[in-house]
């Protein structure tokens, strides 16, 4: 039976949350959306009404950017390589311009160095991704005084000092992609501790029968897809337990093995478990991926050295050594909360002890 890298974890809970809300007659966004944004708010510590739910994670980036008054072709945001389009596009519908730099080579987040390198009279704000649930660095970037957006689409459930990741920064996001964390097929979210970003998100989704006109667009998220996501999130501690149970084998096995992987680079960061990447010579990468794929066991490279945002941009790969050697060194082994429960899930620690 094949094993895949990643898939939702949905049973009857979830298909009955849905038919509830159909059977209301009201589908679109409405009370169930609402609901959903503040049990995230109770989640991550923050107070009734501060999250706003949106159609997708790049909706939350691309308002995010908005919210701070990023939308000049002069306006510098600073994001890593390493990271997938959607931020780099939402940089540009913006009409800001993107800064790329560098990551460094144990959690693969956005490099402090190079940051505090970049930084200059139009830097308007960084966006901090947390790399597959692996906390970076906030506080310290924080004190630079630029304000911040945390990326933190694979990050639900990971935290800093105790303290959930998004909270550091001047706005955090979530997405609720079919493959993230939890799942509402697709969606994202927004949130602050700052009561005028909030204002601001609700403003611009609420985009029709206004008094006053001003160019908006259509980002919200409808009560099916919420429904779905509170049924979701009452799972997520149990989800996050699988996880961390999943990836206890997998790091037994590589202190076994002395293969190396994407961690922390503080004891006191907690990932959530989103991804499990080895970190290791290239040939021994495709050695692990045909011979796992060969046994009906799915594997990816996390992100292609094709697909780094530096060479989108057809920028010196020179600048972004640890981004290039981390996009060619990497096989994210499969970590979904169901795993654990797979009657073939010990045959991939097998499989790895053997090869």
């Amino acid at each position: 039976m094949l094993i895949p890298h990643n898939k939702p974890c949905l049973d009857e809970k979830e298909a009955e949350a849905i038919k509830e809300v159909i059977e209301s007659g009201w589908i679109v966004q409405g009370e169930k959306v609402k609901q959903f944004e503040d049990a995230t708010c109770k989640y991550v510590g923050l107070k009734p009404g501060f999250a706003v739910a949106f159609s997708n994670g790049t909706s939350a980036i691309f308002l995010a950017l908005k919210i701070l008054g990023i939308n000049s072709p002069s306006d510098e945001v600073i994001i890593p390589s390493y990271l997938c389009s959607a931020v780099l596009n939402a940089i540009f519908l913006c009409g800001a311009k993107p800064v790329i730099v560098d990551v460094d080579n144990i959690d693969f987040n956005i490099s402090y160095t190079e940051i505090k390198r970049k930084i200059n009279k139009n830097t308007k704000a960084i966006i901090i991704p947390h790399t597959f649930g692996v906390p970076a660095d906030v506080p310290s970037v924080k004190e630079l005084g630029i304000p911040i957006i945390e990326d933190c689409a694979q990050a639900l459930g990971s935290k800093i000092n105790d303290t959930h990741v998004g909270l550091f920064g001047d706005i955090g996001i979530f997405s609720f992609y079919a493959s993230k964390v939890i799942t509402t097929g697709n969606g994202g979210m927004l949130f602050s501790r700052k009561s005028e970003y909030i204002e601001r998100a609700m403003d611009y989704r609420e985009f029709d029968g206004r008094e006053e006109y001003y160019p908006s667009f259509n980002f919200q998220m409808t009560d099916i897809q919420a429904a779905m996501g509170i049924i979701q999130l009452n799972k997520l501690n149990e989800f996050l337990e699988n996880r961390k149970k999943i990836a206890k084998k997998y790091l037994e096995t590589c202190q076994e093995r002395n293969w190396n992987y994407q961690k922390p680079k503080n004891k006191r960061f907690l990932q959530n478990w989103y991804r499990f990447v080895l970190k290791a010579d290239h040939s021994l990468i495709f050695k692990l991926q045909d011979t796992l794929s060969n046994s009906g066991i799915q594997c990816i490279i996390p992100i292609e050295d094709w697909e780094l945002l530096s060479n989108y941009l057809k920028l010196d790969p020179i600048g972004f050594k640890n981004s290039e050697t981390i996009a060619k060194s990497t096989l994210s082994l499969p970590i979904f909360p169901d795993l654990i429960k797979h009657e073939n899930f010990d045959k991939i620690i097998e499989l790895l002890k053997n090869i």
